[in-house]
């Protein structure tokens, strides 16, 4: 049966053929609630009254406000100007904060973006302005493609390589439902948890050089450091040097990705992926499914490949623990049928509920993957659900990635969790109610220490038929 997941356990995964993405927003019920939750923002104060800005960094907050001058309030940005980004920004600490990878900050990667050329002429206000909507509000993140409009289609089939298939089928370039929801995620928790990486991550790959390099401890993938090898082995990541402590991996998109970017970078509209969105959520699902992604048609391949669309469960781990280089254990919860019939569950409800709260309150992001089932009796019964496609109940039909943010209680003591959807078309938070989501939970990712007490149990019990 399938089994709990973590770096320690790669190898133990029998892969379960379920989506790992699809257009969520017809699913949400009655139970799916707006978030009243808002982010509030503070009356201004002169920036210059900052002691933590150096010399140097008042020079590039300087040089950004001009850069940014009289740009056009973004419509993610909740009426506010990119100035007004930039010092909300300085007062919460991102701006400052800095990466894990080079010591570079938040302000010193936006900084870099302005003053050096971007990959294809992308624009540098654009892309700014797209890094400060994220940063100052992750809920914007979409997966969510754009359109191309016929007159760019027709330059992009010219130019494309002889054995895309996109050449041959242009209408495949038409994507509706993305899979990118595991890639949008795990863009979520980069930019709520690192800012500094995330803007990162757009500088170096709108860059030229079109790549950037992690720096990861080979503990955050398998506590033993041969085992770990083994894993970046198998899911093929671009190493550049290695020893037995750390690697160095590559990350870059596909050159589609950059076909996308552009034509974002153009034709931008309300509810689409911005041009970060394209080149992070791109680098990802290239990382995560062996460099086979092709952007334009949003298609991967791989060893690992059960659908077209979208990562599986391990991939999304590994790319999880490369990004925050810490050791994720993805937690499997449910009991699939080799027919794609839930079975039962490997655990509790309650304990799901304490690894998610445990997870939270130590200040981590909770990524997970539900299912949608065509059953019409038990805790997940929707009338949305076609009934007993197989003549059995519970098949599962459909499944999706989220991140959990926060969780609240009602006044009768149920728990909501608080999260970003990026598939839903809605840029506030929402709110699941733990007795809705838990019983459709398939698998979440935790840091190890959080749920090792547990792990062994789950494992013996999802092999026990």
């Amino acid at each position: 049966m399938v089994q709990a997941v973590g770096a320690s356990n790669i190898f133990n995964i029998r892969r379960t053929p379920v989506n790992s993405c699809v257009n969520s927003a017809s699913f949400n019920s009655g139970n799916v609630l707006t978030a009243q939750k808002k982010l509030s923002f503070t009356a201004s104060i002169p920036v210059f009254l900052n002691t933590s800005l150096t010399d140097s960094d008042r020079k590039k907050y300087t040089y950004l406000l001009d850069f940014m001058k009289n740009y056009p309030i973004s419509q993610n940005a909740e009426g506010l100007s990119c100035s007004k980004q930039l010092e909300l920004l300085l007062k919460n600490g991102k701006l400052l904060s800095r990466s894990k990878s080079d010591n570079s900050t938040t302000l010193d990667n936006l900084y870099s973006i302005a003053t050096e050329k971007r990959a294809f002429n992308l624009n540098q206000r654009n892309l700014i302005s797209n890094v400060l909507d994220v940063l100052t509000n992750p809920r914007v993140v979409s997966q969510t493609f754009g359109d191309i409009p016929i007159s760019e289609q027709r330059n992009i089939i010219t130019s494309l390589n002889i054995d895309d298939p996109a050449k041959t089928n242009p209408s495949l370039m038409n994507v509706t439902a993305s899979g990118t929801c595991a890639a949008a995620s795990n863009e979520v928790n980069l930019a709520d948890k690192y800012p500094a990486e995330y803007a990162r991550w757009v500088s170096k790959l709108s860059s030229e050089d079109k790549a950037l390099y992690l720096d990861i401890n080979l503990s955050s993938i398998s506590k033993n450091p041969l085992e770990a090898i083994t894993i970046i082995n198998l899911l093929e990541a671009q190493k550049v040097s290695m020893d037995f402590n750390k690697v160095k991996i590559k990350v870059n998109t596909d050159e589609n990705a950059y076909i996308r970017a552009q034509i974002q970078d153009k034709y931008w509209d309300k509810g689409e992926r911005n041009v970060a969105n394209v080149l992070v959520q791109s680098a990802i699902m290239q990382l995560g499914s062996q460099n086979t992604y092709n952007s334009l048609i949003d298609a991967r391949g791989g060893k690992f490949n059960t659908n077209s669309q979208g990562l599986i469960e391990i991939e999304k781990t590994f790319v999880e623990s490369l990004i925050k280089d810490k050791e994720i254990t993805s937690l499997v919860y449910q009991k699939i049928d080799d027919d794609q019939n839930l079975l039962g569950y490997n655990c509790s409800f309650d304990k799901m509920k304490k690894h998610i709260k445990d997870t939270i309150d130590s200040g981590e992001d909770v990524i997970i993957g539900y299912v949608l089932t065509n059953e019409t009796s038990g805790r997940t019964a929707s009338r949305y659900y076609n009934p007993k496609a197989d003549g059995k109940p519970n098949k599962i039909i459909n499944g999706h990635e989220i991140t959990i943010v926060g969780y609240k209680y009602d006044a009768n003591g149920n728990m909501f969790f608080v999260c970003v959807d990026t598939d839903d078309d809605n840029i506030n938070f929402v709110e699941y109610s733990a007795d809705w989501l838990l019983p459709k939970l398939h698998h979440a990712g935790y840091p190890a220490q959080i749920v090792a007490a547990d792990e062994e149990e789950i494992i013996k019990n999802s092999q026990v038929a």
